[in-house]
């Protein structure tokens, strides 16, 4: 601790700064003092993590998610804010060293002491799930040991800093301590728990479970091997072997963490140790059959698409700018049994061709009643409309919430048209955009029969854009005139008005958001809100945890007032977070009926019943132009020339092949000039007439993640026939984009020519698809997680004009001259899309994939069986 330096806060929020405590990756923490004279922790996240307000204003809601957590066991979070654009958060202070700090000084912690700590530490993690909070960073250094027990510290900021940097993967956590899931972009609540056993494992015996040294070789050990549990005792390493299990499913929550604790015998005492009292038998750990859900609701399942919130970012900069698609891509490589046709019986929906969903609404009918199955491994972001993201809750949340508009559920093109929802009409401007207003309809109510007013619209949006709920996008939050209670006017109950901060012509497309599902005011019940929304579609929910949703009809819904959904079936019966080869094995036979994805290796047998969607998630290649030779056009029309997209696609092992920077979803146009295969002689010509005849050498840089090295070598391969010569960099995806990938002075400096990128933009439009790949104004010097390579002023007034242009037909001008230019320019290299394999169930009717959502339609589908 020292004495405050120049350029130290004095005042930070409502606490004076006192002294400089010390510094970490994430920022600087000082010592404060309250009006009461009580003393605080406030850390100051580094300035990186403020690049724009967006990512400020997500780390607010994060951080005031953890103000719900109970006081018992952790340091309670007082305050959160940004000081000169930096965020910060102030929690209760704790004086006494950290575990860390403990056990490297004076050793392991052992007898009664190390079974405290246990149960200290665990009535922590679960106060903190409870609470619907991850904590994603649990590690000694984060367990401080006060004079009047361990407190847990920093649960409000690792979600945190998870969003504000630029990646939706982006992987927060110590390395020594993640769990195998988090490595894969995919943390759940089960990865607390995963780190919270590690860190009992340092307690006992000084050392880490799965050892120390290079971020490659403790991965692999994560992975691939097992803990090191010697020296553990006896009483504890059913707990922990439990706890450190590779499937995050078959660990215990940490509610059954701490009973299992309470309920376990003490550790054998060394001699002159104090042993501690007996206790009862030790109950068996938990298994997968009895481990409950996760409280917190933050993760994707392996097969669900790992979207990026381009909202999160600014302007569709970053959100959580990584990828997409990452799980999709990754778990389906798993060594997954195939599946096999089920023996006995007649399908009573017989196969109809594969890919025949796409494009055809398969086995019609107008029958109602029956009980739809669906099963995911999706974990769900939230069940609230206002705190959601992902497509596969999107698509579902239709069934029970009505937006002011929303896309016509209809197979290929037709399912692209945005149709008035729960407005009579798509929105209306007088002022070019910057003002528009919607008109309800009149009639429609709520699930305990009170009518829908303008009020509950605005009442969900304000709500969204507030600091209570964690997810959801960021749209209105940017776009929306300041503040932004006083941009929604509601004149009478049924006309809405939007007032902007900008001309935007595309605002249709935000208000098919489910931030507009309107929410009465009286029954808001915050973050608990989603255990029991209030229903403006046609089902309403009958049951709802963190593993299930059951969904009955609407006594209120009237169909009269509903041209979009059909509402066939009596119930919709939802489970979340099962295993993925479980789904598939009962899509196969039936026991489910859809799943927003299944395993792609489906057998002979079942390949008639299986559709391929394509989605909106591009793989590219962004060509520096700040690194010679590259700084000449013809350097890097070499590479868009010489380029075989199909090797590349085949290399990373799935995908459709990319001609255009807009998915084939959006548009069925495809510029001419991009070669699927490569042409070498044209390449050769590029080269001569950028002075390169016999080929140059440059840097290719990618990030740790299975099929992207594999990628990485097809790209240097087919580079090297026209005397190209790549050196291949690898970096992991903690510090991908903010240090590396993303990072325009990294890269010129290292002379790093082309950098491998994923973007899934936030809506089917051009743009959501085109603004953040090409506009100068998105790059930023550190955490450009899209753009780092196209830096043309003319491509950046085309798309102010395109982002203004209310004449769809000249709007759709406007973003193919954006996309032209930029193809043109040789900046950017598409390669492929990714690909969503579907299963069709055996019993389903009205059966077509939603081009939009990249899954089976469920407004409109029906089953044939009771």
């Amino acid at each position: 601790m020292r004495a405050l330096r120049p350029g130290d806060p004095g005042k930070v929020g409502s606490f004076e700064v006192t002294h400089f405590i010390g510094e970490g990756g994430q920022g600087g923490v000082y010592l404060g003092v309250g009006a009461g004279g009580e003393r605080v922790a406030i850390k100051m996240l580094h300035a990186r993590f403020a690049d724009d307000w967006q990512a400020v204003r997500r780390f607010e809601r994060e951080a005031e998610a953890a103000r719900r957590v109970a006081e018992f066991c952790t340091a309670r979070v007082l305050e959160v804010g940004a000081l000169d654009g930096r965020p910060y958060i102030v929690s209760e202070y704790v004086e006494g060293p950290s575990l860390q700090q403990q056990v490297s000084a004076q050793g392991p912690i052992t007898g009664s002491a190390l079974i405290r700590l246990a149960v200290t530490t665990a009535t922590a993690l679960a106060a903190i799930h409870r609470a619907g909070v991850m904590h994603r960073d649990f590690k000694p250094s984060n367990v401080l040991l006060g004079s009047d027990g361990a407190r847990v510290i920093d649960f409000g900021i690792a979600r945190a800093l998870d969003l504000s940097q630029s990646l939706t993967t982006s992987v927060v956590g110590t390395p020594a301590y993640m769990a195998p899931e988090q490595f894969h972009g995919n943390p759940l609540p089960a990865s607390d728990v995963f780190a919270w056993a590690g860190t009992m494992v340092y307690a006992a015996t000084g050392r880490a479970a799965f050892g120390v040294g290079t971020l490659p070789a403790v991965m692999h050990r994560i992975l691939a091997l097992e803990p090191d549990l010697s020296g553990v005792p006896e009483s504890l390493l059913p707990v922990l072997r439990s706890a450190l299990a590779k499937d995050p499913f078959a660990r215990p929550t940490a509610e059954q963490l701490l009973q299992a604790l309470i309920t376990a015998p003490p550790p054998m005492a060394a001699p002159g140790q104090d042993a501690g009292r007996a206790a009862s038998r030790p109950a068996p750990p938990p298994t997968a059959s009895t481990r409950q859900a996760p409280a917190a609701t933050t993760a994707r399942g392996p097969l669900s698409r790992v979207r990026r919130r381009a909202i999160l970012t600014s302007a569709g900069a970053v959100a959580t700018a990584l990828v997409v698609g990452v799980m999709a891509w990754l778990w389906p490589r798993q060594p997954d049994p195939p599946l096999t046709q089920p023996t006995g019986g007649t399908p009573s929906v017989q196969p109809t061709g594969r890919n025949a969903a796409l494009t055809t609404v398969l086995n019609p009918s107008g029958k109602k009643g029956g009980v739809v199955r669906l099963a995911t491994s999706l974990t769900p972001d939230s069940t609230d409309p206002g705190s959601m993201y992902s497509n596969e809750m999107r698509s579902l949340v239709r069934l029970y919430g009505r937006a002011l508009t929303m896309y016509r559920p209809a197979p290929g093109e037709a399912g692209m048209q945005l149709v008035p929802d729960l407005a009579t009409k798509l929105g209306e401007t007088t002022d070019g955009g910057r003002t528009w207003t919607y008109r309800l309809r009149e009639g429609v109510r709520f699930d305990d029969g009170s009518p829908i007013t303008a009020k509950d619209v605005r009442h969900a949006i304000l709500r969204s854009a507030g600091a209570v709920l964690p997810y959801g996008s960021a749209h209105f939050d940017r776009l929306l005139r300041r503040p932004a209670s006083s941009a929604i006017e509601t004149p009478d109950d049924h006309t809405i008005v939007f007032h902007l901060n900008r001309q935007f012509a595309t605002f249709d497309q935000v208000a098919a958001l489910p931030e507009t599902i309107p929410v009465p005011e009286g029954t808001d019940a915050g973050a608990d809100y989603r255990t029991r929304v209030v229903s403006s579609g046609p089902y309403k929910f009958a049951g709802a945890s963190d593993t299930a949703l059951t969904l009955v009809r609407n006594p209120y819904w009237n169909p009269d007032l509903d041209p979009n959904r059909t509402a066939l079936p009596d119930r919709f019966e939802v489970s979340f977070s099962r295993d993925q080869r479980e789904i598939d094995a009962q899509l196969a036979s039936g026991a489910v009926d859809v799943s927003p994805a299944v395993s792609p290796d489906v057998s002979p047998q079942l390949a008639p019943r299986t559709d391929v969607a394509v989605t909106t998630a591009l793989h590219y290649l962004a060509i520096n132009p700040q690194v010679r030779p590259f700084t000449n056009q013809k350097c890097r029309q070499a590479v868009v020339d010489v380029l075989d997209r199909v090797r590349a696609r085949d290399a990373f092992g799935s995908g459709e092949v990319a001609t255009t920077l807009l998915s084939p979803v959006i548009t069925s146009r495809q510029p001419q000039g991009l070669d699927r295969r490569g042409d070498v002689d044209a390449a050769k010509k590029d080269l001569a007439d950028c002075g390169q005849g016999v080929g140059f050498a440059t840097g290719y840089i990618y990030w740790d993640m299975p099929g992207e090295e594999a990628l990485a070598k097809a790209v240097q391969a087919t580079l090297a026939k026209v005397g190209i010569t790549v050196t291949l960099e690898k970096r992991s995806i903690a510090d991908f984009y903010r240090k590396y990938g993303g990072s325009p002075t990294y890269l010129k400096e290292k002379g790093i020519g082309l950098i491998s990128r994923v973007w899934e933009p936030d809506r089917p439009d051009a743009w959501s698809s085109l603004s953040a790949l090409v506009d100068s104004r998105q790059i930023t010097e550190k955490g450009s997680s899209i753009n780092v390579s196209v830096r043309l002023p003319a491509i950046d007034k085309v798309v102010d004009q395109a982002t203004r242009e209310l004449d769809p037909a000249r709007r759709a001008a406007d973003w193919d001259l954006v996309e032209s230019e930029a193809l043109k320019a040789g900046l950017l290299v598409p390669l492929f899309w990714d690909t969503r394999p579907l299963l069709r169930g055996k019993d389903v009717t009205n059966l077509h994939v939603s081009p939009v959502y990249g899954g089976y339609e469920l407004l409109t589908m029906g089953v044939n069986r009771p």
